[in-house]
């Protein structure tokens, strides 16, 4: 009970400054407060995960690639921790960072859309991530086919979507497609 509240001081209290070296401690001292929140697991405060989760979306729109990067990267481990309501929120701002001229981001943000699809929007996400194939970089491309197709796979609610989401991503990449 003490250690949640000390979280929820630490959330509410910190407020990020302009001062570089501030923010940057600040930064830190909020990531550690969200990463024990996961160490704690299921049994962690909801209402905590959903302040964290609240940050981690602040975090991953800033234009500082750092935080952006720590945040998308934190958002994945909460989100399998948190499951998918709280995530769909945000992820307008993760698609975007598909597009970030840094790879290492565009592979969170990859991530974090594969941790956070389940029945429900699956098939959107598969669909928006269809366009970005065909662009992506090769030393990224091989893993996105592989999240498409094991989407496409166990979220298909009809056979059809499935034969031409593969049929797709077999004319856009199909030297990166496996045999599999």
């Amino acid at each position: 009970e003490k250690l949640n509240e000390a979280l929820g001081k630490i959330f509410y209290d910190i407020n990020l400054s302009e001062s570089v070296n501030k923010t940057n401690a600040d930064h830190s001292i909020l990531f550690e407060a969200i990463n024990l929140i996961i160490q704690q697991g299921p049994s962690s405060n909801p209402e905590l995960r959903n302040q964290a989760m609240d940050l981690l979306g602040r975090f991953i729109s800033v234009k500082e690639p750092n935080i952006r990067y720590l945040g998308l990267e934190t958002m994945s481990k909460l989100a399998r921790l948190e499951g998918n309501e709280n995530i769909k929120k945000h992820k307008k701002v993760v698609m975007i960072s598909l597009k970030d001229a840094d790879l290492s981001m565009r592979k969170r943000a990859l991530d974090l859309l594969f941790v956070i699809s389940d029945q429900s929007n699956a098939e959107e996400i598969v669909e928006e991530l269809m366009p970005h194939l065909e662009d992506t970089d090769p030393n990224m491309k091989e893993e996105m086919v592989l999240k498409i197709a094991i989407l496409a796979e166990k979220f298909a609610n009809d056979l059809r979507w499935y034969v031409d989401i593969i049929l797709r991503m077999i004319s856009m990449a199909g030297d990166h497609v496996g045999n599999e």
